[in-house]
């Protein structure tokens, strides 16, 4: 049983975890994310390969026909189009209303579960991480607060439920897209990576908070349940952000990218823009000539 101290006004406990080793992990974790990002993102070209034109145009001709001529964006108009993608198209998912079916005439009937269970998600990691910053910041030095009343409990059990809700939503909409069943399953390292490990990192997060409160308490049992507990959310927590760029949940992070590009792109009208138009055929990958103008 770990010993109950007070820490006015709240009740504490000592960390089960030194904050050393996590601040150690936390890191490295930041340092493996840069190094992916820079290697399958940089590297890959996929941060500037606009989604269409992926599709449609080798990127060294991209790049080297259509872009070396083109005026720079400025910093001042790539600033702002940064702004406009962070509220319109992440907190508020207004990038979903780009979203169309086989064709762009096709609606979306799940348009409105879609961006209801993406906003909970999104919205449920502002809270994760609002309450982790509270935490590090207001509890005493390797100590966790017991009191769910404390701000950082209160925006991590927000962000927990939201996280959970949202990724059962997404997935719901999901089999029923896809109409999994039978013989066919989940595609784990694509589509549906994002949701699962968003679920996972919510249930064992409460988990965890269940489990300090037992082992606080001397609840029968309580050890074990802590180092389940322990282990399974550094394992769901670590995959998210170890795993993230080797699977289709990279596209996020680049779709942030590609829309900051789009926003700051429209301000250059007419020859002067550097994505094509929406309407451009196909072309092969055998050097065809672009047409003057794209």
């Amino acid at each position: 049983m770990a010993e109950v101290v007070s820490c006015p006004p709240y009740t504490c406990v000592k960390s089960p975890v030194e904050w050393g080793a996590i601040d150690a992990l936390a890191v490295i974790t930041v340092l493996w994310v840069i190094i992916t990002f820079l290697y399958k993102g940089v590297k890959a070209h996929n941060v500037m390969r606009y989604p269409q034109t992926h599709m449609m145009i080798p990127y060294a001709m991209w790049e080297k026909k259509l872009l070396a001529e083109k005026p720079a964006m400025g910093a001042g108009r790539v600033v702002a189009a940064f702004f406009k993608t962070l509220f319109i198209d992440v907190l508020a998912m207004g990038i979903l209303k780009c979203e169309h079916g086989r064709s762009e005439r096709e609606v979306v009937t799940t348009r409105t579960a879609k961006r209801a269970a993406k906003l909970l998600m999104v919205w449920g990691f502002v809270f994760a991480g609002i309450s982790t910053a509270l935490a590090y910041l207001m509890f005493p030095h390797d100590m966790i607060v017991l009191d769910l009343y404390h701000p950082a409990r209160i925006f991590g059990m927000l962000g927990g439920v939201f996280m959970i809700i949202g990724a059962l939503m997404w997935l719901s909409v999901r089999y029923k897209e896809v109409k999994y069943g039978e013989m066919r399953w989940w595609d784990l390292i694509g589509a549906d990576y994002l949701p699962i490990m968003i679920l996972l990192l919510g249930i064992s997060g409460f988990a965890l908070q269940a489990a300090i409160l037992a082992w606080a308490y001397g609840w029968p049992g309580a050890e074990a349940f802590l180092i389940l507990a322990i282990h399974f959310h550094a394992v769901s927590v670590a995959a998210f952000f170890w795993l993230f760029f080797w699977t289709k949940a990279d596209h996020i992070v680049y779709r942030i990218f590609w829309r900051i590009y789009d926003y700051a792109d429209k301000e250059l009208a007419g020859p002067n823009t550097r994505l094509p138009p929406t309407t451009l055929k196909p072309l092969n990958k055998t050097g065809k000539e672009i047409q003057p103008g794209y």
